[in-house]
């Protein structure tokens, strides 16, 4: 299995799942475009890093709740690379949890232009060019909360919900286009979302995640996106693949 030649488009390409997996596909031969909004030295480091990978890297800054940024990053990829093989909608930025009461529909409106405009903008930004050449694959990036809620977090779980629907809807409509829509949902992570949980919480946690008794990596959850980029999943579409080490379904 390889994805030498392939093209991909990672939202949020500098920190957490979205840097993990530039890299994975990177080392796979592939040719990456990834966006950042306030990472740019980030950026560019995770560029210089891998220009010897053997694939092509880019790095665009582009907000992806902006349809004509947006329309930038996807055009930008096409001019670079000739098509689009999979776009992975990944971006996101950290939030403070808060209860319900205490939200206002701003904190709604934040995650839903993030995590449903920002997957929306992507996938029509990119549908002509995988309906050009006759296919391609996006992948939606989930959580466990949306499976398994916990309190403070309504307005992410609201949004993440809305995620599903879109990914299994738009594998109802894509589909005869030879265009695959998957989602792959992660557990909670190490990342900078949540580096400032408190020790114990951690630990909790670990102990709720079956396998090993410990969460998922980055690293890990690059990996099952990246199963789902290769040709070999070329009959998954409309599903919702759990990379989160168990968690939520113990």
């Amino acid at each position: 299995m390889t994805l030498a030649g392939k093209a991909v488009i990672v939202t949020g390409g500098t920190r957490g799942i979205g840097e993990a997996l530039v890299r994975k596909l990177a080392r796979e031969g592939a040719h990456v475009a990834f966006s950042f909004v306030a990472s740019a030295e980030r950026a560019a480091q995770l560029e210089a890093s891998l220009r010897e990978s053997g694939g092509q890297i880019l790095g665009v800054r582009s907000d992806v709740r902006s349809r004509e940024e947006v329309e930038a990053l996807v055009s930008r990829a096409i001019a670079a690379f000739g098509r689009i093989d999979a776009a992975v909608n990944n971006a996101h930025q950290a939030y403070t949890g808060k209860p319900f009461a205490q939200a206002g529909w701003e904190d709604f409106q934040r995650e839903i232009d993030t995590l449903v405009k920002g997957p929306f903008n992507v996938a029509q930004a990119c549908l002509p060019q995988m309906q050009r050449q006759g296919g391609g694959t996006i992948i939606n990036i989930g959580s466990t909360m949306a499976l398994a809620p916990r309190p403070r977090h309504a307005f992410y779980v609201t949004a993440k919900c809305a995620l599903m629907g879109l990914t299994q809807s738009l594998a109802l409509e894509l589909g005869p286009h030879g265009i695959r829509v998957n989602m792959v949902t992660p557990g909670p992570l190490e990342t900078d979302h949540n580096a400032s949980y408190p020790a114990d919480v951690m630990q909790r946690l670990n102990a709720e995640t079956p396998l090993h008794g410990r969460m998922a990596t980055v690293e890990e959850v690059a990996d099952a996106i990246t199963l789902l980029v290769m040709d070999e999943a070329r009959a998954v579409t409309g599903a919702n693949v759990l990379a989160s080490a168990g968690f939520a379904i113990a």
